[in-house]
């Protein structure tokens, strides 16, 4: 971030006080919030990125909740994803297995236990092994 001038830094503090204002509103009027970022960008980070969104939906006046359901179910259905998102007989078991609740600080889906894909284990000491170290 050092390439950036004090003029586009402070109006993107700006811009981010108004859509913090917004996604408050909308949150209050019930509106279908969904979460997306920009993941794969320069600076941001993958797994990380999503976790800060999270965080700031939640800063920005969404309940834990609200931030729960636009990162998961809401998410599947705006992707028209049928078989995921909510924990439902006959759905693909995808699913984070967590150490706090989340709704009681949106930060602890940060603290990640286990992992579920397709109704399996993923083995995270071997996926951790697998990832290149430069």
């Amino acid at each position: 971030f050092t390439s950036r001038d004090p003029e586009t830094a402070a109006r993107n503090r700006k811009n981010y006080a108004i859509l913090q204002q917004s996604v408050a509103r909308l949150a209050k009027a019930d509106a279908l919030i969904v979460l997306g970022s920009d993941t794969g960008l320069e600076d941001h980070i993958f797994g990380y990125v999503e976790q800060k969104e999270l965080e700031l939906m939640n800063a920005a006046g969404m309940t834990p909740m609200q931030v729960i359901v636009a990162a998961t179910s809401r998410a599947a259905a705006f992707l028209d994803l049928k078989n995921t998102g909510t924990l439902a007989a006959g759905r693909r078991a995808d699913f984070l297995v967590l150490d706090a609740n989340p709704l009681d600080d949106i930060r602890n889906t940060r603290r990640i236990a286990g992992i579920v894909i397709g109704g399996r284990d993923v083995d995270r000491a071997a996926l951790r092994a697998s990832l290149p170290r430069d």
